[in-house]
């Protein structure tokens, strides 16, 4: 009898700390846009914090004012692990009017969504070489890696 009660409170215990890294937050789910490398998403809540996630930009729509679910992976760093509600979603690579000339060439993927007859779907991937973060951001590319893809 001791060891079941033994195991289920270690059990308990084990749980709490589980749902400890689980916190939910309110604000701006955004695109934390870089000069280089890969697009995350970072959450700005209302009280002012950024929160820095693991999430790609690619991974969820951003939204001007919602509620979300997020797991600390690691010091300072977090992932988004769900949408629990949003006000109004946003297209942020929408926004984008152009991109600065510079020369940092980025390998990304792109995968376009093809609509005929009112059915979508998804294309084949294209790898491709973008002359830098902004123009894959632009392209809603996922980033593969620095540099060419070649």
């Amino acid at each position: 009898m001791k060891k079941v009660i033994l195991t289920l409170v270690c059990l308990f215990a084990v749980s709490q700390l589980a749902n400890a890294n689980n916190i939910v937050v309110t604000g701006k789910l955004l695109d934390n846009i870089n000069l280089e490398g890969r697009i995350n998403k970072m959450i700005f809540t209302d009280t002012k914090t950024e929160i820095k996630l693991v999430n790609e930009y690619v991974e969820s729509e951003s939204c001007e004012k919602g509620e979300f679910k997020v797991e600390k992976v690691a010091r300072g760093l977090f992932e988004l692990k769900g949408v629990i509600s949003c006000e109004q979603w946003v297209d942020e690579t929408a926004e984008v009017q152009g991109c600065p000339e510079n020369f940092l060439p980025v390998c990304g993927e792109v995968v376009e969504a093809e609509c005929e007859g009112g059915l979508c779907g998804k294309s084949l991937p294209e790898i491709r070489t973008f002359s830098n973060t902004c123009e894959l951001y632009r392209a809603k590319a996922v980033f593969l890696k620095n540099g060419s893809c070649q």
